[in-house]
């Protein structure tokens, strides 16, 4: 049996997803809707944060 290496794969560098995950970014640029960072207040952040971790 060969021994396979070890490959880092930087998750953050990935192009495309899986759908679950694709469907809560959709959710979430939805609720940002190309707003800058700067414009978003602390508990509109917490609720899509939230949202995220809620069950359907």
């Amino acid at each position: 049996m060969r021994r396979s290496t070890k490959k880092d794969i930087n998750l953050n560098k990935l192009k495309t997803g899986c759908s679950p995950c694709m469907k809560e970014v959709k959710k979430m640029e939805l609720q940002i809707s190309n707003r800058k960072i700067s414009e978003i207040k602390i508990n509109e952040i917490k609720d899509i944060v939230s949202s995220m971790f809620k069950k359907d």
